[in-house]
């Protein structure tokens, strides 16, 4: 009703009243243009319940300025436009509603028809025939760390059972989580060297390649917290990107595939189905 009201209002200098209007009543004349007529439910379809008067307002009339400026273009066209030209738009536009609706069916078919998941198996497959093809643009680390306080009781242990992979010391690492500022006990996350850097501002940006060593136990402070570091494994700049980066990349491209193949298959079929009904003929 609010909305209703606003248009009303807004629009009094066209003579329309600003009365409630009941249920049920044919919607409102809001605009006209030639033959055209716009209502108010073509507005309401545009304008957010919770919009204030002033950005209703002003978008209320955006809409209508835009309306009649379309319908006013249009019709000029229809005047100024000779008929060969006419005829190329109005092929044009057959053609882009065909192109849609196909799209939107063979889409619909596609969602119903082909599972999103893909495989493991596949993934991995396609990853080794084609992993010459992924490569680093820059260096890469992967990595545990913690962050602790200089004045944390046991550090010594803390550093022995970090350092181990042991399900024991994960489990104490585990129970003393609460004192860490910060820490990633799983290896699997790769970072590059703006990230790297990130996790641990005191090392200056020249020495990152000196952490670039594979089964490495790294520890050093500042004025208020000690790093522990342990490099699990890194890459090189052109080496072979490691799957867990590109696994969802290639799930997408696996199948997008496939999607084009069933789609491909599926125009055949659309054709040989054609032709066996007797539906589609050409015409020696």
């Amino acid at each position: 009703m609010f909305i209703r009201f606003l248009f009303v209002c807004l629009l009094s200098f066209m003579q329309f009243s600003c009365l409630s209007w009941p249920k049920g009543e044919q919607d409102q004349i809001i605009a006209r243009v030639g033959s055209r007529y716009l209502y108010s439910s073509d507005l309401e379809k545009q304008i957010l319940p919770n919009m204030s008067s002033s950005d209703s307002t002003l978008i209320v009339q955006n809409i209508i300025n835009t309306w009649a400026k379309r319908h006013l273009l249009y019709d000029q066209a229809l005047l100024n436009l000779d008929p060969t030209e006419q005829d190329a738009l109005d092929q044009l536009i057959e053609d882009y509603r065909l192109d849609l609706w196909s799209r939107s069916y063979k889409e619909k078919v596609v969602e119903s028809r082909i599972p999103t998941d893909v495989s493991m198996e596949k993934i991995v497959a396609y990853y080794e025939k084609t992993k010459d093809n992924f490569k680093l643009k820059e260096d890469i680390i992967q990595i545990r760390y913690l962050v602790v306080s200089q004045d944390i009781q046991d550090l010594e242990m803390i550093e022995e059972n970090f350092i181990s992979e042991s399900e024991e010391s994960r489990a104490f690492l585990d129970s003393l989580d609460y004192q860490f500022k910060a820490h990633m006990l799983e290896d699997s996350i790769w970072f590059n060297k703006r990230d790297f850097l990130k996790l641990f501002p005191v090392i200056p940006a020249k020495d990152f390649k000196k952490y670039l060593k594979k089964s490495q136990f790294f520890t050093f402070k500042d004025s208020l917290e000690v790093y522990l570091l342990m490099v699990t494994d890194f890459r090189l700049h052109n080496d072979v990107v490691p799957f867990p980066m590109v696994e969802k990349t290639i799930k997408k491209i696996v199948f997008n595939r496939t999607k084009l193949e069933y789609i491909k298959q599926f125009d055949q079929e659309i054709l040989q189905d054609a032709i066996q009904t007797n539906t589609f003929e050409i015409y020696p």
